[in-house]
């Protein structure tokens, strides 16, 4: 059967190749006879085409030292190249041209010494990145011939894309499989800024899934750790206020205080972190803050009633009488935790 195969595929190449007139074979097999490879170049490129030359100059180098040196010789009318190399560059150029060829080319590009690499590094660089598969495909190339720093451009530019065009999460991706700090810092920025606007819930569940991608590791971008911080006590607060465990209360209150204690939280944060808290400090018979914590608080509430005077004070958008429930709520907070501790 491979033989019968074989015999129809040359056939099908007979009809598809119209056969070449006799001078033609006959100078072709005269270049041959003679070993005058320069003959054989001239009849293959006009019979049969760039990959018959790229390939036939294997053979003229073999156990034929003129040959030899004719096709690798540096020649300076080609730019520095041998003509082993031109003819490997022309090929490639063709394997480059179809979406179905283009993964072979680097195989000869990668042998050609002079300007292969170079020529190499522009094919991966010009592949399409809306695709993530052939995004992958070219960075296996990357890998495969060592252009480390290519890739990482691939993915960088890739990045670039995807958060250009609405596709947050994967442009992220891009940007940590690039190791691109800068751009992950300013997005990080960015969403911190953006979240610092409104402490809204609907606001920051729009963002916690990017939030999570981003990690913890980038808090000197400007608020990175504190938002983390900020996410576990919003959940805290919510599982605390619907009563699922009893645990919930104290931890919450804990995160509060952890949060108004860093220096990482600005201080914009620090009124809607208390006004949150004050339906939990209130439904509670006990008190959750003991005198020190609640101390704390009420000097962090006095700071910020100093702070209300200064021209460059960021309002959240609380109501006007947040300030004083949150006052109320820590006052009768701290009267029980006197007399509880007395």
């Amino acid at each position: 059967q491979g033989f019968e195969g074989m015999h129809h595929l040359a056939q099908k190449c007979i009809q598809l190749k119209p056969s070449f007139d006799t001078n033609g074979l006959t100078g072709l097999l005269n270049g041959i006879l003679s070993e005058n490879p320069e003959v054989v170049l001239a009849e293959c490129t006009k019979k049969f085409g760039p990959w018959m030359v790229t390939h036939c100059m294997e053979l003229l180098a073999a156990d034929n030292d003129y040959a030899d040196i004719m096709l690798h010789e540096e020649r300076p009318n080609f730019g520095g190249i041998s003509i082993e190399e031109l003819h490997r560059l022309v090929y490639a150029q063709v394997l480059c041209s179809h979406s179905s060829t283009w993964q072979i080319a680097p195989t000869y590009l990668s042998s050609c010494l002079n300007q292969g690499l170079g020529l190499l590094e522009i094919l991966l660089l010009k592949q399409p990145i809306q695709d993530n598969r052939l995004v992958l495909k070219t960075l296996e190339l990357c890998r495969l011939y060592e252009l480390e720093n290519v890739g990482t451009n691939i993915m960088k530019i890739a990045g670039c894309y995807h958060w250009k065009h609405g596709r947050k999460g994967t442009g992220v991706y891009w940007f940590q499989q690039a190791h691109d700090k800068v751009r992950l810092d300013r997005i990080a920025q960015q969403l911190f800024e953006r979240i610092g606007k409104s402490v809204a819930d609907d606001n920051f569940k729009q963002w916690e899934g990017l939030l999570e991608l981003l990690g913890s590791d980038i808090g000197s971008a400007g608020g990175l750790e504190f938002l983390h911080r900020y996410r576990d006590f919003k959940r805290s607060l919510q599982q605390a206020l619907e009563g699922r465990t009893g645990e919930a209360a104290r931890q919450t209150v804990e995160f509060l205080i952890q949060l108004m204690r860093n220096p990482s939280t600005p201080q914009r944060f620090w009124l809607p972190l208390l006004h949150d808290s004050v339906k939990l400090l209130n439904c509670k018979p006990r008190p959750l803050l003991n005198v020190a914590e609640t101390t704390l608080l009420l000097n962090k509430l006095q700071e910020l009633s100093m702070a209300k005077l200064r021209p460059d004070f960021c309002s959240n958008h609380l109501p006007s009488h947040a300030l004083s429930s949150v006052r109320l709520a820590l006052g009768s907070n701290l009267a029980r935790a006197i007399l509880e501790e007395a």
